[in-house]
């Protein structure tokens, strides 16, 4: 697994282990995110990661909602978690 130092740095900042990220680019949930492809952390993602795992489902858990973007090439372009918007 290849990291840019941008979103090495940013996986320090938000908290993302290297076998979180891992765990998302095997059994995250795709989509295009500009010329690049986007893996999210979902309940799905979950689901497969944890194969009846219960304690490995509860870890991940507090990491639902992460994401990498990855480049065409394989490499890790950033890493960073979703955040939720208040209507104001």
């Amino acid at each position: 697994m290849r990291l840019t130092r941008h979103a090495e740095r940013r996986s320090t900042e938000r908290r993302v282990p290297r076998d979180v990220i891992r765990l998302i680019q095997d059994f995250g949930t795709a989509y295009r995110s500009g010329g690049a492809e986007g893996l999210k952390l979902d309940r799905t993602a979950i689901d497969l990661a944890s194969e009846g795992d219960h304690r490995l489902r509860a870890d991940l858990r507090r990491y639902r909602g992460a994401y990498v973007i990855v480049s065409d090439e394989g490499t890790v372009i950033t890493v960073a978690r979703e955040t939720r918007r208040h209507c104001r």
